[in-house]
């Protein structure tokens, strides 16, 4: 019994010392877990990047003879050196539409303000006049699209809508694209101050989608 009881005592007297110490207590803890990630081409990314569909198939006549999907992002071609297309460029002195361009959705896990940064795109005649460049949402496709929904805008540029720029969108209000939408965008090319000159340019633009209004 008397060894019991010292056991027992022994026993107690450890808990309480562990007690006093504190649970749990480390100095630094290293440890490995899997991750697993994905780098997907535009089609299938979380910001998805497709041709869009027309009224009358799918992909439509614009985006399949503009928009080339074969390699994994997407890439859009208004040159003489597309072959899908007979014509070499833009008129001068005119406001171009390109209607059911693109197809975005949000395949994320929440809603997106989804803008366009055009400030890499160059397009200018060479005497200082800049086209201005839109891409505008088509939320409703019974309707054509106008400047009021453009997404587009140039970070480079103070905003001048005389002019063909467009303004930021934290003025103009980029597009809230919710979880699991899509809409197609219209491209609008606008040379109203353009010279009567052949001009040709290349760049990139940039696809925006902030959880915030403010990019």
């Amino acid at each position: 019994m008397q060894r019991r009881k010292f056991v027992a005592g022994l026993g107690a007297l450890t808990t309480g010392s562990a007690a006093a110490m504190g649970t749990g207590a480390f100095t630094s803890v290293e440890a490995d877990r899997t991750v697993d990630v994905e780098v997907a081409g535009d089609s299938s990314a979380y910001l998805a990047l497709r041709k869009a569909a027309g009224p009358n198939a799918d992909p439509g006549a614009n985006s399949d003879a503009y928009v080339d999907d074969s390699g994994a992002e997407i890439s859009l071609d208004f040159t003489s050196s597309n072959a899908s297309v007979s014509g070499n460029g833009f008129n001068p002195n005119a406001v171009t539409e390109v209607d059911d361009l693109l197809e975005v959705q949000n395949q994320g896990t929440q809603s997106a303000y989804l803008s366009v940064d055009t400030a890499n795109l160059d397009l200018s005649d060479g005497s200082g006049n800049q086209a201005g460049v839109g891409l505008a949402v088509v939320a409703d496709e019974t309707t054509g699209s106008n400047l009021n929904d453009n997404i587009a805008f140039d970070s480079s540029t103070t905003p001048n809508p005389d002019v063909g720029v467009i303004a930021d969108p934290t003025v103009n209000g980029a597009y809230e694209l919710t979880q699991g939408e899509s809409v197609h965008l219209d491209l609008t090319v606008d040379t109203t101050t353009f010279d009567n000159a052949n001009v040709s340019t290349s760049g990139t633009i940039t696809f925006i989608a902030d959880q915030s209004g403010s990019l």
